[in-house]
């Protein structure tokens, strides 16, 4: 079996050549430091996003498999069955549940932003399609390597829009403090 995944000094040297290539066109560009600071963030989320969610890869060798994984095993459609058996067996507090929550609730902050858009309708929809990405991608692994590491589960997907609500308030009443939301986009992203 051979696993594909982003190990902590891997995952720093990844981040540190990405950011090191950003400084450089950034440099050329002529920005400061606080946009430079902006596109840092959104890297080290991305990478973030990238070694939660879609690694670790687990390859099995077809011949190490005891039987053929069928399509099912890579879904989980019915929905509330992952969280109830999270809270019967580990309570309100595991980290599978914080995790999903936590995990897209900066993208409509960073979205909003970026997009310079403040409607609750086109984030919740964008962010809720990065989710659903996320989801897709996992399964069309699985059935690239033809054994279900990762599941396509529906619940996932409604932790993840908890989460995307949750970030969308904070947008919200940061863009509420006009001066405050103004000075960020002017001076920190929106000439990024």
């Amino acid at each position: 079996m051979i696993t594909i995944q982003l190990f902590p000094n891997t995952f720093l040297i990844l981040f540190f050549l990405i950011f090191i290539v950003t400084i450089i066109i950034r440099l050329v560009k002529k920005n400061n430091s606080l946009k430079l600071f902006y596109v840092g963030i959104i890297e080290l989320y991305v990478l973030l996003l990238i070694s939660v969610t879609i690694l670790p890869i687990n390859i099995i060798d077809s011949s190490l498999m005891k039987a053929k994984s069928g399509l099912v095993n890579c879904f989980q459609l019915i929905p509330f069955r992952t969280i109830t058996k999270i809270f019967r067996y580990d309570g309100f507090l595991s980290i599978q549940l914080i995790g999903n929550i936590v995990l897209l609730l900066p993208l409509p902050i960073l979205i909003g932003f970026v997009v310079k858009n403040k409607s609750f309708a086109v984030l919740f929809i964008k962010c809720t399609m990065f989710s659903l990405g996320i989801e897709i991608a996992q399964v069309c692994i699985d059935l690239v390597l033809q054994y279900p590491s990762r599941r396509f589960d529906v619940d996932d997907i409604i932790l993840n829009i908890i989460g995307i609500l949750i970030g969308i308030v904070i947008f919200k009443t940061i863009s509420c403090f006009e001066k405050f939301y103004h000075w960020i986009g002017e001076n920190i992203v929106w000439t990024v």
